[in-house]
């Protein structure tokens, strides 16, 4: 047998983000480790995305995030539904070296 040990590490924005008027997509700078066939099944272990949208009022929320291995998207919109922009700041913590 063996054993396979996985570093825990982060990333995050330095600064808060504009979200633009439609899907805003984030890469990551390393792509995280997510589980492969044998160890966990493909995508088991996708990280964990934390998004804080600035001056949200009323209805307003965010759509998704879709999370993969390089990164994650999201949309903020209002409460009818239309893409709206907004400054965000991000944070994502999953396993794999991130040098």
């Amino acid at each position: 047998g063996f054993s396979a040990t996985v570093k825990r590490r982060q990333e995050q924005s330095v600064a808060a983000v504009a979200s633009g008027a439609g899907s805003k997509q984030i890469n990551f700078s390393k792509p995280f480790f997510v589980g492969t066939s044998g160890l966990g099944g493909a995508n088991a272990y996708l990280p964990s995305i934390g998004i804080q949208v600035n001056n949200l009022t009323t209805g307003d929320y965010i759509d998704g995030p879709s999370v993969t291995a390089s990164g994650f998207s999201f949309t903020v919109k209002n409460s009818s539904g239309s893409a709206i922009n907004k400054n965000f700041t991000w944070q994502a913590v999953g396993y794999g070296l991130g040098v």
